[in-house]
């Protein structure tokens, strides 16, 4: 772990009360103002925000307490400082996914995923560390803040009946009683079975008659239709085939994130872009933004290739970033530049591309 210096020095300051004021009010306040630049907002707590951002940004691979000793913010040093508020403020402006951050911090600290979970994954608060429940009842719940405390609140939250199987559609289906309740036990006379009575020929079969086509198996069993889906060459994931503005649109993308996407949809096969040009349009027609912005948004798209991210270069026609990596050097360098040449765009001899930037943005 980092020890904590004896003296911190003063010029620290000024980013200690950035990093402060950014996870305890900024980030609480738009989580309970349900800000739309989040899709949801899994927490609301100024402690939850510490705790996703510093394992992302300072722990990365572990628990920032494995890292650092508490209180974080007097032991980070500049550069944790720096990473911890940058990625509070892409959190901000809806440039990275709190769900996806907070979904990685519980992975790595070895606690369950929201995601999928009642109340969760829809928008709802959860539970932050909750301890177990008393022998007399009283449900104590624990509270790890940012400076390493743990405090300890009474639950006093009633808790709502549930049906028996927990499912929606149970509120909607028969009852099991009613599928199995014995038949009254008034009958009329013609029900009574009698085992000397014969079949009228209505009962009897014909068999010249042909079947109709109810009765047919091939008519109760249809198969369904079978939905078409594509496959991400990079990371080899499937979705469905769908036009691309409409997968965007009903993706749980961030808005920043799928603004970034649909701009791509708009370049032509044949011609390329770059970061810093998406960012200069979305600068001029929305809100400032910069290029790495626009490269972070992009990372990860899970709708490659029909949502063109490979049409996007780095400035002075350089192959800029795909499948996650950088540059030349990139595992898939290779791969989006031979995707490039088969819709057209040339290369010189140093690997650069050939021809205009494309911005007829709209």
């Amino acid at each position: 772990m980092t020890s904590a210096s004896s003296s911190p020095p003063d010029e620290f300051s000024p980013l200690r009360e950035k990093w402060l004021t950014l996870h305890r009010t900024t980030l609480p306040s738009l989580a309970k103002a349900k800000s739309p630049s989040q899709p949801h907002w899994p927490v609301v707590l100024d402690h939850c925000f510490a705790r996703i951002i510093l394992d992302n940004a300072v722990g990365v691979d572990k628990p920032w307490n494995q890292v650092l000793k508490a209180p974080a913010y007097r032991n980070m040093g500049r550069g944790q400082l720096k990473a911890a508020i940058g990625l509070g403020e892409r959190i901000a402006a809806g440039e990275v996914n709190l769900v996806e951050l907070d979904e990685r911090s519980l992975g790595l600290r070895g606690k369950g995923s929201k995601v999928g979970r009642k109340g969760k994954a829809g928008g709802g608060v959860a539970k932050e560390e909750e301890g177990a429940v008393g022998e007399r009842g009283t449900g104590l719940k624990r509270k790890v803040a940012d400076d390493g405390k743990t405090e300890e609140s009474n639950l006093t939250g009633k808790k709502r009946k549930q049906s028996k199987d927990g499912t929606v559609s149970s509120y909607f289906l028969p009852s099991p009683k009613a599928e199995t309740a014995p038949t009254s036990p008034r009958k009329s006379r013609s029900s009574d079975p009698s085992p000397k009575q014969e079949a009228t020929p209505e009962d009897k079969p014909d068999p010249q008659r042909q079947p109709d086509s109810k009765e047919t198996p091939e008519a109760v069993t249809a198969p369904e239709t079978e939905i078409k889906t594509l496959r991400n060459p990079i990371t080899n994931a499937t979705y469905p085939s769908a036009p691309p503005l409409e997968l965007i649109e009903k993706s749980t993308l961030t808005p920043f994130r799928k603004q970034v996407l649909a701009l791509l949809c708009q370049v032509p096969e044949g011609k390329y872009t770059t970061y810093a040009a998406l960012a200069t349009h979305i600068t001029a027609a929305s809100h400032k933004t910069c290029a790495r912005a626009v490269g972070n948004a992009m990372r990860n798209n899970p709708f490659a290739p029909v949502v063109p991210c490979h049409r996007v270069l780095a400035t002075g026609g350089k192959i800029g970033g795909f499948g996650g990596e950088w540059g030349d050097d990139g595992k898939f360098a290779g791969r989006k530049r031979e995707m490039l040449r088969g819709e057209g765009v040339r290369f010189d001899g140093g690997g650069k591309v050939v021809g205009e930037v494309w911005r007829g943005f709209k």
